[in-house]
């Protein structure tokens, strides 16, 4: 482990059904961005003409030691509860990385643009407008950045620094990803009053993202040799004592943890939209909108240095992720809204939300890394999405007491002092359950060489909700198993729907002006005010004493009281 005064500090141990410790990982980042852009707005007719561009230039000095300390995983592998592995001092993964100090990353994009905003007539607008971005990945100023040039089918790997040319993709950049040159977006709107009371809107986008590229580069730079990268993983047949295990230096040739694909895409999201808006009174209004957005080129991590027997696939070259831009997402949503506005002192609004979101890399762990489990089964990640949430009704309402000034009662004097500008609000919040997977943890039947926590556990079939869900059974535990030695699991990602949410919560507000700038805002909240039981989260982990069990609790009922000078 580094021995670095930055890094020092206690190991990170993990465990499944027990807490887990973890301290914060030392870090310093200094960004500095520039940036300038200029348009160009012409007028003719009914078409308003818009040109321009935007250049940014990206400069990011860092240092985090990823895992410095050390990082223990304790599975269960030996006595079958997590607590146990540790108490023995026996972790089922072992893992280190840290160097190589002070990082200087950079990256430079531009975009050009044209729109037309066209008012066909006084009922109808059209907007039409496309963009083109050049999307570059970050360099680092002293080139230490290194990746793995794998073979077709991932049967060979080779280290490739910055700038060098690998034996199975030719010469690489700086930046050992290749800057995206394809990013055409497209856009179109239109806005319609079909009538006096009521207005018709759809649209559709396309749009980039760029978020993941520092993060690429900061795996790029934690890598051999210019970084200590070392990954210990322990099987049932050959235990690691946690004394010696990160002493024990792996015996492969190649002890890079990471690798990212040459030919990475920038992720790509459509968006499309159409809706319906209608004034059924001069202040209640409906509306109705359908969305629909389709990923495409999105992140997706594997671990291609594993058989389902727990061995290596390619000799000399020690268990590593793999990312490329090959995930899909798909997500369909529908809402109906309305709405009062604020009247005799009173404002309210209704909406309920229909959605199903669908991908194939979304997390199964929580985590922010989401591996695939098989690796030569991509079909097999297709599900529900982390974040899907099928049924979502959200309320709320303002109302104005009748006190004070100008108000129905105790218009002036001191009454009007103390009882006037008082508000008082309402929120209510019912929503279905976001989707866990059932899952195995710690490569029970050594399996899960290169990343733990990622394989899923065997579906039987039959139903997984129960009528009556309970705090030691939620689900129906029985349709699930631990998959055979040398398998993965046959159950599908996100297929146990959690805890849903029902919540009220009042807040009763004041608000006073204090001369003619400045304002003096008093607020007391009562949050989950009904004191409602909100289960929180379950556990899915198929080889846990308290799987099927739910494990925490949404708060109870609190008070929290706000004070707030604006000037």
């Amino acid at each position: 482990m580094s021995t670095d005064p930055f890094d020092w500090g206690a190991p990170d141990l993990s465990l499944s059904t027990f807490a887990s410790v973890r301290d914060i990982t030392p870090s310093t980042r200094t960004d500095r961005t520039l940036s300038f852009g200029d348009s160009l707005v012409k007028t003719r007719g009914t078409h308003t003409f818009r040109l321009g561009g935007d250049y940014r230039d990206l400069m990011t000095d860092s240092r985090t030691d990823r895992n410095a300390r050390g990082s223990f995983v304790f599975s269960g592998l030996y006595t079958g509860v997590d607590f146990g592995d540790f108490l023995l001092g026996l972790p089922q993964q072992s893992l280190v990385q840290y160097g190589p100090g002070l990082e200087q990353f950079h990256s430079r994009s531009w975009d050009l643009y044209a729109q037309d905003d066209w008012r066909v007539n006084a009922k109808l607008t059209v907007n039409a407008g496309v963009r083109y971005e050049y999307l570059a990945p970050f360099t680092e100023a002293d080139n230490r950045l290194v990746t793995l040039d794998v073979a077709p089918g991932f049967t060979a790997a080779v280290p490739v620094a910055a700038g060098g040319t690998g034996p199975y993709s030719g010469p690489l950049p700086d930046a050992l990803v290749r800057p995206f040159r394809g990013g055409l977006a497209p856009r179109t709107g239109i806005a319609w009053r079909a009538a006096a009371d009521t207005i018709v809107r759809a649209g559709y986008g396309i749009n980039y993202s760029t978020s993941v590229y520092q993060s690429m580069a900061q795996q790029l730079a934690g890598q051999p040799p210019y970084a200590v990268a070392n990954t210990v993983l322990a099987r049932l047949a050959s235990p690691t004592p946690l004394a010696t295990a990160l002493v024990e230096i792996s015996p492969t040739a190649t002890l890079n943890t990471y690798a990212v694909d040459p030919n990475y895409r920038a992720p790509m999201v459509q968006i499309w939209n159409a809706g319906v808006q209608r004034d059924l009174s001069r202040i209640v209004t409906m509306d109705v909108t359908y969305t629909g957005t389709k990923g495409m080129h999105l992140d997706l991590v594997r671990a291609p240095n594993r058989n389902p027997d727990g061995s290596i696939r390619i000799d000399g070259v020690a268990p590593f992720l793999w990312e490329s831009s090959e995930a899909d997402s798909i997500s369909n949503s529908v809402r109906l809204r309305i709405r009062r506005r604020m009247s005799n002192g009173l404002g309210t609004s209704a909406s309920y939300t229909l959605s199903k979101s669908t991908d194939d890399a979304s997390s199964i762990g929580g985590t922010a890394v989401v591996v695939a489990q098989n690796d030569q089964n991509l079909a097999a990640e297709w599900g529900l999405s982390s974040f899907d949430q099928r049924h979502r009704f959200a309320a709320d309402a303002t109302y104005e007491l009748p006190f004070g000034e100008d108000r129905r009662w105790v218009k002036g004097g001191t009454g009007a002092a103390l009882l006037g500008h008082w508000q008082l609000n309402a929120t209510l919040q019912l929503a279905s359950g976001t989707p866990y997977t059932a899952r195995v943890l710690g490569a029970v039947h050594d399996v899960a060489t290169g990343v733990n926590g990622t394989l899923r556990a065997d579906y039987s079939g039959g139903p997984i909700e129960v009528a009556d869900p309970t705090t030691q059974a939620f689900f129906n535990k029985g349709v699930f198993s631990l998959p055979a030695p040398g398998t993965f699991g046959t159950a599908a990602r996100y297929t146990i729907i959690g805890p849903g949410v029902s919540v009220v919560n009042f807040g009763l507000t004041r608000s006073v002006e204090v001369g003619q700038a400045r304002s003096l805002t008093f607020q007391v909240q009562a949050i989950n005010a009904l004191n409602t039981v909100q289960y929180a989260t379950i556990d899915t982990v198929v080889n846990s004493p308290t799987f099927g069990q739910v494990t925490s609790v949404r708060p109870m009922r609190r008070f929290q009281i706000a004070v707030r000078f604006r000037f």
